[in-house]
C-alpha cells in the first residue's frame, strides 16, 4: 500500500466511521446492553432499541466502494470491514436476537465490537499523526497530474509462479495494453511500470487517466455479464428448489446463460467503441486490437486476476478571468473513473452474495 493510501484511509475513516459516530454508538448500545446485565432479577431490563437503530442507522450509512483493494484488505487486517458497515447489522441482530445468547453474553460481544473498532480508531489515528509530519496527501513524484495509478493483482489462476506464466501473462497485458492505448492514438508504453509488491505478485502503472477509465469501462461491462449469466444461473437454481418438473425451461434457460457469456466480449467491444467513439468503418484496426485486449483482459479477472485504481485527489476547478469553469478532459476522465470503480465495487459484492446464494 502506498503511504498516501494510509493516509487517505485514516481521514476516510475519521469522516465516515468517527464523525459518524458509530464508535460512540457501539458504546452507547454496549453500556445499555451491559447495565441490563449488572440487573438483578427483580428489576425490570433497560430498553436499547434507540440505541440499537442509531448504530444500525449509521452502519448502512457506510460505504466502502471509494477504498482501494488494499484499504479494504488493510481494514480486514484490523477486523473491523465487517463491524463498521451494512454487514455489521446481520451480525449484531444474530446476536441479539437470533443466536439466542443470554443478555450478558450479547453484551459482551458487543463490548468486543466496540473495543475492535476504538482501538483501529486509535491506530489509525497515530498513522495519520506519524505519517503526515514527513509525507502530504500528492502522488507520488512519478504520477503526472493526468495520470492515475493503476494495481495489477497477479493471482489465484491468473498467478505467476514461474517464468513460463511470467512470459505468457507478459504477452497478454502486452496485448491489452496495446489494445486499449491504440484505440485511443497512444502506445502500449503508455503503461509504464513503476512499481511492484510481493506476495501475489502486484505490479503497479502509472497510466493516462484515459487509459484508465477505457480499463474500467471494459471490467465494468464484464461484470455485468457475468451479473446477467449468475441471474440465470439463479433462476434454474430457484427453479430446483421448487421441483418444477418443467425440462424444457430449465434447458432454454441454460441455452441463454450459455448465449449471454458466448456473446459477452461482443457486448463489452460495443459498449468500449461507443465510449471512446471509435468508427466501425475506418477504426478497423484499432477494433480489431481492442477486441483483443478486452478478451485477454476478461480472461485474466475470469481467472481471479484483479485490476484497482488509485485515484489522485479531487482537482481543484480552474477558474477563467470570468469567473467560469474551464473544461478540463482530465478531470472528466477521473470523475468517469471515480464513478466506474464505485459500481465495480458494488457489482463485485453483488456477484460474491448470487455465487454464495447459488452455492447453498
Amino acid at each position: 500500500m502506498q503511504i498516501y493510501e494510509l493516509i487517505r484511509l485514516a481521514k476516510w475513516f475519521n469522516t465516515n466511521i468517527v464523525n459518524a459516530r458509530i464508535p460512540n454508538n457501539y458504546k452507547n448500545l454496549y453500556n445499555k446492553l451491559n447495565q441490563n446485565a449488572q440487573q438483578s432479577n427483580n428489576k425490570p431490563s433497560q430498553p436499547f432499541e434507540q440505541e440499537k437503530e442509531e448504530l444500525f442507522t449509521a452502519l448502512r450509512s457506510v460505504n466502502l466502494n471509494s477504498l482501494t483493494l488494499e484499504q479494504i484488505a488493510f481494514l480486514k487486517q484490523l477486523d473491523i470491514i465487517d463491524k463498521i458497515s451494512e454487514e455489521g447489522v446481520s451480525e449484531i441482530e444474530a446476536i441479539l436476537f437470533v443466536n439466542n445468547l443470554d443478555i450478558a453474553t450479547a453484551a459482551q460481544k458487543i463490548g468486543e465490537f466496540s473495543s475492535k473498532v476504538a482501538q483501529a480508531h486509535s491506530i489509525l489515528t497515530e498513522i495519520h499523526s506519524t505519517l503526515n509530519k514527513s509525507f502530504s496527501l500528492e502522488d507520488d513524484r512519478e504520477i503526472l497530474e493526468d495520470s492515475v495509478m493503476m494495481r495489477v493483482y497477479f493471482q489465484e489462476d491468473s498467478s505467476i509462479s514461474d517464468v513460463t506464466d511470467f512470459k505468457k501473462l507478459s504477452a497478454n497485458w502486452y496485448d491489452i495494453a496495446r489494445g486499449i492505448s491504440m484505440a485511443q492514438n497512444r502506445s502500449p508504453e503508455d503503461f509504464k511500470i513503476i512499481g511492484a509488491q510481493k506476495g501475489s505478485l502486484i505490479i503497479e502503472m502509472a497510466v493516462l487517466a484515459g487509459i484508465a477509465t477505457s480499463v474500467s469501462t471494459i471490467l465494468l461491462a464484464g461484470l455485468k455479464v457475468a451479473e446477467k449469466v449468475i441471474n440465470i444461473l439463479k433462476e434454474i437454481e430457484n427453479l430446483k428448489k421448487l421441483k418444477l418438473e418443467n425440462r424444457t425451461i430449465e434447458k432454454e434457460l441454460k441455452k441463454e446463460a450459455e448465449s449471454v457469456k458466448k456473446n459477452g466480449i461482443q457486448s463489452i467491444l460495443e459498449t468500449t467503441i461507443e465510449k471512446l467513439k471509435l468508427d466501425i468503418d475506418s477504426d478497423g484496426d484499432k477494433i480489431t486490437a481492442l477486441k483483443k485486449a478486452i478478451t485477454k483482459l476478461i480472461d485474466f479477472t475470469q481467472k481471479g486476476g484483479a485490476v484497482d485504481f488509485i485515484e489522485p485527489e479531487d482537482q481543484v476547478p480552474e477558474i477563467n478571468e470570468e469567473g467560469e469553469q474551464i473544461d478540463n478532459p482530465v478531470r472528466k476522465e477521473l470523475a468517469d473513473l471515480k464513478t466506474d470503480v464505485q459500481e465495480i465495487r458494488k457489482l463485485e459484492n453483488k456477484i460474491k452474495l448470487l455465487e454464495n446464494k447459488i452455492s447453498n
